[in-house]
């Protein structure tokens, strides 16, 4: 392994060797030393490659890369670490997901000290008298003992603290909330809740279950100037930018409005746009988007027009789903259709007819064949090709269905996480027969369908290693059961989770030529990874760190020094 000197010092000696007519142009940046996956079939690894500006110069051995090098060359020297083209999330909820790294996330936090501190960070940089948000904390990985008000009040006695419970059924505050909501040992329980009370004082704990949680009564936020509002979502974009570029997420795929998009390219022009953007509009906009001139794709590769996004149905985890055949643990209901297949059947035609992609929310098997009907039906009608219309979670399918993915051309956009979190209930709620076919991961792919993963995010964290384990073990990650995967016939290689991570995300958003893979002529978008993944026990991929990303040709991303964007020199 050599050093970031010697490899320097041996290209340039290389290149002033050559012939003049020989010498390839310099490159604005080299990466070398590397263990490339560079998910093209005509060069499946590599050691080397060369970029220019925004672009992939060419890619290749440390030989043939040396002559892309000159005097104002950023070569970056990978120490024989893997680098993977970037993770493309095809399915977020990004400017939500980045509000909410301003309220603190305490999911898995295994201490109530752990949990204090998380706190007390946040409050050490609020003014006095902010309220102090959080949520997801789970007191049972403590033991059995609820914490109180009194351990909030320590280290926030003059800040009022609501942290919501990971159930969302419960609210742990201090004595300040309390106070401002008038909550006091005379206060009567409501109804369908309980305030709970210390047993010989009779005063409130400060936990407040199920409908007492509505007796929280926060003081009114100024309301917030025009200028004022898009300077609060450039910042909390910005925030997002950052905690997506140090997860090696280089695209995202998200829910979106076109006043959203004017203020993405704003930042771009600002060179605070760390990531690429596509967002997804209504489905029910597509009359008026479409006179607007307005169609899936348009924008550049920063900031660009998606899908349009509709609802068929609800979810798996509240029962809601449309199924075929009702829920097991509730006999008389089959979820919640939002309309009709002849509804769905309109919609869809119209869209189609006016050059959009579609997107549709399905999970239960119901859901999913009423889109495939649709999806099918629009293309007899209109004779549309290859729209790569896309169903987003697809989580429950009919097994009669599932070729019908890969035959229609229908792009399953799911999230491997959704599975593994799913998991621990989808048996209780629809049985095990039906969930042989839940998240069929390998059935499709085997099927002809080409799959687009991503998170949800901030349902499921941001963080694609999750989604890589998931994908490879099928095991549920909190308590890593069952250990052989839960229908582990459904398994995928890390290889595989990691292509439809990237060009498979590329390809659900007809870009699969310009990103996704690492090869001349492509976007120079990719990270470098702490660990090889294909050389680790698959337990260890959720440690696994990122330690580079490069987006566009430009490091975004340095865990060595904790550096973003623009801090990077």
């Amino acid at each position: 392994m050599r050093s970031l000197f010697a490899a320097l010092s041996l290209a340039l000696a290389f290149t002033s060797s050559l012939p003049a007519q020989d010498r390839q142009e310099p490159a604005s940046m080299v990466l070398t030393n590397a263990k490339i996956i560079t998910m093209d079939g005509r060069l499946p690894r590599a050691e080397a490659m060369a970029v220019q500006g925004e672009w992939i110069l060419a890619v290749g051995t440390v030989e043939e890369i040396a002559p892309y090098i000159g005097p104002n060359t950023k070569v970056i020297d990978a120490t024989d670490r893997l680098v993977v083209p970037g993770f493309n999330d095809s399915h977020s909820h990004f400017a939500g997901g980045s509000r909410l790294l301003r309220s603190l996330n305490l999911y898995g936090v295994a201490s109530l000290e752990e949990v204090l501190e998380k706190v007390k960070e946040l409050v050490d940089r609020s003014q006095p008298g902010e309220w102090i948000s959080g949520s997801r904390y789970d007191h049972t990985l403590w033991g059995d003992k609820w914490p109180t008000r009194q351990d909030l009040d320590r280290i926030a006695p003059n800040n009022p603290v609501v942290l919501r419970r990971a159930s969302g059924h419960s609210a742990w505050v201090n004595s300040m909330v309390l106070r401002l909501s008038g909550i006091t040992k005379d206060s009567e329980d409501p109804h369908a809740g309980q305030i709970q009370r210390d047993p010989e004082t009779g005063e409130p704990t400060g936990i407040l279950l199920e409908s007492a949680q509505s007796l929280i009564r926060r003081t009114p936020r100024p309301r917030l100037s025009p200028n004022e509002s898009k300077a609060r979502a450039k910042e909390d974009l910005i925030n997002g930018f950052r905690h997506a570029a140090s997860l090696g997420v280089t695209s995202v795929q998200t829910s979106s409005s076109t006043r959203e998009m004017d203020t993405l390219r704003e930042l771009k022009d600002e060179g605070k746009l760390t990531l690429r953007w596509t967002g997804w509009l209504r489905l029910g906009m597509a009359k008026r988007l479409a006179e607007q001139g307005i169609r899936s794709g348009q924008g550049d590769y920063w900031v660009r027009t998606g899908f349009l996004k509709g609802f068929i149905d609800g979810t798996l985890g509240d029962g809601t789903a449309a199924v075929f055949e009702p829920f097991v643990d509730r006999p008389d209901f089959d979820g919640l259709p939002t309309m009709s297949q002849e509804q769905l059947d309109e919609q869809v035609l119209i869209a189609d007819r006016n050059g959009f992609q579609i997107g549709i929310h399905a999970i239960g098997d119901k859901g999913v064949n009423m889109v495939l009907n649709a999806y099918q039906k629009a293309a007899l009608v209109n004779g549309t090709k290859d729209a790569r219309h896309r169903i987003e979670h697809a989580q429950l399918i009919k097994p009669d269905d599932i070729r019908r993915f890969g035959a229609l051309g229908v792009i399953p956009s799911m999230q491997q996480t959704h599975c593994t979190t799913d998991m621990r209930f989808a048996e209780i709620r629809v049985g095990l027969e039906r969930c042989k076919t839940a998240y069929p991961w390998r059935s499709l792919i085997e099927g002809g369908a080409v799959i687009a993963f991503g998170t949800d995010w901030s349902v499921e964290p941001l963080d694609p290693m999750r989604g890589v384990f998931s994908s490879v073990t099928r095991t549920n990650i909190q308590k890593m059961q069952p250990k052989t995967g839960w229908f582990p016939e459904q398994k995928l290689t890390v290889w595989e989770s990691l292509y439809y991570y990237s060009y498979g995300s590329a390809y659900g958003e007809h870009l699969e030529n310009v990103k996704g893979s690492l090869a001349a002529g492509r976007l120079a978008d990719f990270v470098v990874l702490a660990d090889d993944l294909f050389a680790i026990p698959p337990e260890q991929i959720l440690d696994t760190k990122v330690d580079m990303t490069v987006v566009g040709g430009r490091l975004v991303w340095d865990r060595e020094t904790g550096k973003w964007g623009d801090e990077i020199e």
